[in-house]
């Protein structure tokens, strides 16, 4: 177990962002879809009570369409128009109440969106089939270079409404398959040599997420984190991790990892599964000044205690850790952990990671079935 001397000194102390803006611990609240929005995007009654729930140092939102052709599912949170912001103030304001910093995360999901949200027209880097919700083919447009150029002044202007609405940080959604990502990834990018966001070169890769920091930076005065896949089938950690150092020159403070498929049973992988590949990444970096994050199969407190501290195996800590299903489950998972540390018998997360809450988000909302009744 983790003695309450040491939970105190490394989980519940304070993380300082670059802007002196303190969060009260080191534990985020992983941006999560919920399934809670209207269908138009504006936030709900049932929305804000599920975050008024939510204790951890930085709460990031579920993710943010930047634009209506960017949606991927349904219910999600819109901050596309100017309409959003009061919704979006009222959830960063619930976000506050409950002791944390609030954190929009950011999107446009590619050619992972739905026709129905963009007007039949399916728009990603390259043409390309994709597969559908349903298993059919669905046909992708390439963005050219205008839109992927309004694309980024989309996120810029997302930025400026959720720093209008009161929220403490960006992150900007750059995995799990998304647009950002589909450019740097090159399955997804196909695009020729002689173009600025070519798939030959990591330079071309990285340009739309790179740009993207830059438009929000020069936009807004709040810190810009950007959680990217750690690897996928078809991209090397090595090479994140020099997308991760355009992504410091660009003004990101802060870096997290994740992978293509986040939802994972740790049960069967080893405890922080993308650890693995955001080891070699963060070997590539050396001194970026970055900070980092890491997500992805942890549930135990000891676990915590090793990726923050760096002790037993690890080269090197991590500044932050985030975590998604076990905060759906235990919403006031870090107060247990809190209480816990201080008589010596901390238990792991109960989450089972059966993603029976997913499946739930599609009926009503994302919740713990496995615990409904607690």
């Amino acid at each position: 177990m983790v003695d309450q001397k040491t939970w105190e000194s490394t989980v519940l102390q304070e993380f300082e962002l670059p802007n002196g803006v303190k969060a009260s611990n080191r534990i985020m609240r992983a941006a999560t879809w919920m399934g809670q929005a209207e269908e138009d995007g504006t936030c709900s009654n049932t929305i804000f009570e599920t975050y008024s729930k939510i204790r951890a140092g930085i709460v990031v939102t579920g993710f943010q369409y930047v634009m209506e052709e960017g949606q991927s599912v349904r219910r999600m949170i819109s901050n596309s128009k100017p309409t959003d912001v009061e919704g979006l103030k009222r959830l960063a304001g619930i976000i506050h109440s409950s002791g944390g910093l609030a954190a929009a995360q950011l999107v446009h999901c590619g050619c992972k969106s739905l026709p129905k949200y963009s007007g039949n027209d399916i728009f990603g880097p390259s043409e390309m089939e994709v597969s559908g919700l349903k298993g059919e083919g669905v046909q992708v447009k390439a963005m050219t270079v205008d839109h992927v150029e309004e694309v980024t002044q989309a996120y810029a202007n997302a930025a400026k409404r959720a720093e209008s609405a009161g929220f403490d940080v960006i992150e900007l959604h750059g995995a799990h398959h998304y647009g950002l990502w589909q450019f740097f990834d090159p399955s997804y990018n196909h695009r020729p040599e002689n173009d600025p966001y070519t798939g030959t070169s990591i330079e071309g890769r990285s340009k739309a997420m790179v740009d993207a920091v830059r438009a929000i930076k020069n936009t807004v005065d709040i810190p810009i984190q950007v959680k990217v896949d750690s690897s996928s089938d078809t991209v090397k950690p090595e090479e994140v991790g020099e997308l991760t150092k355009k992504l410091a020159e660009a003004g990101a403070y802060c870096v997290i990892f994740s992978g293509p498929n986040p939802t994972q049973k740790p049960k069967d992988l080893e405890d922080a599964y993308f650890l693995g590949d955001a080891m070699v990444i963060r070997s590539t970096v050396h001194d970026s000044g970055l900070l980092f994050g890491l997500v992805g199969g942890i549930r135990s407190p000891k676990t915590v205690i090793k990726l923050l501290t760096g002790n037993g195996d690890l080269a090197a800590a991590f500044d932050v850790i985030q975590l998604s299903r076990p905060i759906i489950s235990e919403p006031a998972l870090l107060r247990r952990w809190t209480e816990e540390a201080k008589v010596g018998t901390q238990e792991i997360a109960r989450c089972i990671s059966c993603n029976r809450c997913f499946a739930a988000g599609l009926k009503g909302g994302v919740r713990c079935v496995q615990f409904e009744s607690d």
